[in-house]
């Protein structure tokens, strides 16, 4: 669901739009709904500030259209807490029936029977789950609140009641940090218990500080000790789709030393380019665009919702410029980037194969 299928018919196109920097589809867009969140995650800040108002949910509406007619495929809902606004299940069923399939990130908290059967039955087709550890002492002191795990895997059972066959994907996010990493052995077994279809493993950023961040001893202890046995399990039990999936700091020496340095993209975007200019956007909860979350913090916004259609910012001078600058190597905020990597490569062969 992130456009090849699509750019396959014509890659001429999105060579020709790469090469001449200027629009393309942004066939995958991340919107943040919230800012707030209703824990206190010792890797994140949002529960340390406040924020001005979100975007009102009716502006998000009419965005939603206008990324449909713009070739959108896939929306992802986050935040802070996405489901601190209670007209979520209202928006997802309005992007499910202008087509776009709708994804959710949230921390599980607040998910009931109730919401998740409307969310479900509103076209929600994915749900990441955050989940930091197969330990509940281990998750509730990472995320701030005592009570959290078990509230966060009641949240998966929930949507796996309600979810139709074939119909929504539920998958365990987990931030791996120096709090957390020896704990996540077991993981892929609490996994298949709860009724999980995948896990997504995310390195701990390194703008959390040097006391989350995993040191030489604890990436080597982690893919000495951990990660084959997290690996081997979760292969066995389809939940994670190749090996490396459990490696996210690398494997090699260098690799590692640039995860010890935060660069979690391990060197690809010292020689390669990143597509995303062209085929993703971050609509933050202000009604502000960027090109994804690494870049929220990072460089000026490329435009507001509040006073510019989404169509006008996309086809814009702000994201122009950012398209110019997409040669490798990649500026210092992507290097540290692992989002994108799996796509990044395909769009690369599409990119190549249609010269």
């Amino acid at each position: 669901m992130y456009g090849f299928d699509d750019v396959a018919a014509d890659p001429q196109a999105f060579r020709r739009a790469v090469a001449e920097r200027r629009a393309f589809k942004p066939f995958y867009v991340k919107i943040k709904l919230n800012y707030g969140c209703n824990l206190k995650c010792e890797m994140c800040k949002h529960w340390r500030e406040t924020r001005e108002p979100p975007l009102a949910i009716d502006r998000f509406r009419i965005v939603l259209g206008e990324l449909a007619q713009l070739g959108c495929r896939k929306i992802h809902f986050s935040g802070g807490e996405p489901l601190l606004r209670p007209q979520v299940s209202g928006l997802t069923e309005h992007a499910s029936r202008l087509g776009l399939r709708v994804n959710l990130t949230t921390n599980g908290t607040l998910v009931t029977k109730p919401l998740a059967k409307r969310l479900v039955e509103a076209g929600l087709r994915a749900v990441n789950i955050s989940l930091d550890s197969p330990d509940r002492r281990v998750h509730d002191a990472v995320r701030g609140e005592r009570g959290a795990w078990k509230r966060a895997t009641r949240a998966v059972e929930h949507f796996r009641r309600y979810a139709r066959k074939g119909k929504l994907e539920i998958r365990l996010n987990t931030v791996i940090s120096r709090s957390n990493y020896a704990s996540l052995a077991a993981l892929p077994d609490l996994a298949v218990d709860l009724g999980a279809d995948g896990l997504t493993l995310i390195p701990v950023d390194d703008h959390c500080g040097k006391h989350l961040s995993l040191r030489q001893r604890d990436l080597e202890r982690y893919n000495a000790e951990v990660a084959p046995r997290l690996a081997e399990r979760a292969l066995s039990l389809g939940l994670l789709r190749r090996e490396a999936d459990a490696y996210p700091f690398g494997r090699t020496r260098p690799e590692l030393a640039r995860a010890r340095q935060g660069r979690y993209a391990l060197g690809w975007y010292d020689t390669h380019p990143c597509f995303a200019p062209w085929t993703h956007s971050l609509i933050d909860f202000n009604g502000q665009v960027f090109i994804c979350c690494m870049t929220r913090d990072q460089i000026a916004p490329l435009g507001d919702l509040k006073t510019s259609s989404f169509s006008e910012i996309w086809e814009g001078t702000g994201y122009a410029a950012i398209r110019q600058m997409m040669d490798p190597p990649a500026p210092p905020m992507c290097r540290r980037c692992d989002d994108f990597l799996d796509e990044n490569k395909r769009w690369l062969e599409i990119y190549a194969g249609a010269a």
